[in-house]
């Protein structure tokens, strides 16, 4: 009997990948590297990099994209220093300046971000707010930033022949802008290797980025239609027992916005976040309902009673168990509904710090070995979320 499929599922969330990055960091300290890698937008771009090094540089290379794209915390000056005796006057004091100052100097990398991009990710494509919206124009050149940037470092990050050679299997989630259909770039199942292209168009989101042109169609971010690209994994490992890593960046327990601000904030965060425990949900009981065909019919030909109709409909059957561990990473306090790109340094540290204790604490716990009932196909297992991941490293 074959062992476990060990799969690792990566969403959609441009900044916030950086938490993904920590719990593969977490696999690998571990000796629980994946043998498959699918990923949608950023999360192509993670799994492309695991997929595509040696398992000894892995860590090293996703390091090095996240250092590289990592940008410093913008400086407010307020010109004259506040001394303490004015501060007394208004009845401030540090803490409660720091707190006015802290939302303006997160807002203010966002839009130095949106204004200048960032060095070998993406750049500001010249006079496309001048030209005008309904300027038609090569569907390369529709959008507000130029990618370039992006291709050159992931053709310096990636070994894409070993990718294509390697022992991970690798594949990116994009959807076909004509015909709106999701396309699966797959290292195994397609004829022609995965190239730069592919992974790009994995995380081409429209109107920022431009859609990626492949074998003569335009592709854009798998995000568009999918952000959860778990169904192309259950669909096609169904009849192997897998233990399937499925790492959600979007958290879909945050409570009820009670301003404008944290309505968009919280609006973006279920869009986004695809609804990937009803998916699941509904693979377990498809999952549940084959391992049932497969135990009656294994029944029946005990007592005797199988005949060429059972044996066909008992083929519609499966007998393959799928676990699934879920990790949902905790939405930061001071989050706004631009924190995808959100790019600041100590903010990429503090989510891949999280996503190193979130993959510490379910390797530790192991939940997929315990003892499950005899009809269940797919058992899903939640991990708890915590705020302060400090007491968990």
């Amino acid at each position: 009997m074959k062992e476990p499929l060990n799969v690792l599922v990566l969403q959609g969330g441009g900044a916030l990948g950086a938490y993904q990055a920590g719990v593969y960091e977490s696999l690998a300290a571990h000796h629980a590297e994946p043998q498959w890698v699918v990923g949608t937008s950023i999360g192509a771009i993670n799994a492309a990099i695991i997929a595509g090094n040696r398992p000894a540089d892995r860590v090293e290379k996703l390091h090095q994209f996240w250092d590289l794209v990592a940008q410093p915390a913008p400086s407010l000056s307020l010109g004259a220093p506040i001394s303490g005796s004015m501060m007394e006057a208004f009845g401030l004091g540090a803490a409660p300046i720091r707190g006015l100052l802290n939302p303006l100097v997160h807002q203010s990398q966002e839009w130095q971000t949106l204004l200048h991009g960032i060095d070998g990710f993406f750049s500001p494509r010249p006079g496309v707010l001048w030209r005008g919206l309904d300027t038609e124009v090569d569907p390369g050149e529709v959008s507000f930033y130029d990618t370039a940037p992006l291709e050159k470092t992931l053709s310096g990050l990636i070994d894409f022949d070993y990718l294509n050679a390697g022992p991970v299997r690798f594949t990116a989630v994009a959807v076909n802008v004509a015909s709106s259909r999701p396309r699966y770039f797959d290292s195994l199942r397609d004829s022609e290797p995965i190239t730069v292209k592919h992974v790009m168009a994995s995380g081409a989101l429209p109107p920022g980025f431009p859609p990626i042109h492949i074998d003569g169609q335009w592709y854009w971010d798998g995000g568009v239609s999918t952000n959860t690209p778990l169904d192309v994994v259950l669909q096609d490992s169904e009849r192997r027992d897998m233990l399937c890593f499925m790492i959600d960046l979007w958290d879909d327990t945050e409570p009820v916005p009670r301003s404008l601000a944290k309505v968009m904030t919280r609006e973006k965060t279920v869009r986004f976040a695809s609804r990937s425990y009803e998916l699941l949900q509904s693979h377990a009981l498809r999952q549940d309902l084959r391992r049932a065909v497969r135990l009656l019919s294994e029944e029946l030909e005990r007592c005797g009673k199988s005949n060429t109709h059972i044996k066909h409909l008992a083929e519609l059957g499966c007998g393959s168990r799928i676990n699934v561990v879920r990790l949902v990473m905790k939405a930061l306090r001071d989050d706004d509904q631009m924190k995808d790109i959100d790019f600041r340094r100590r903010t990429l540290a503090e989510r891949w710090h999280a996503g190193r204790s979130d993959g510490d604490r379910a390797l530790e716990r192991k939940d997929w070995l315990r003892p499950l009932p005899p009809d269940t196909g797919l058992a899903i297992h939640e991990l708890e979320q915590v705020e302060d991941h400090s007491a968990t490293v």
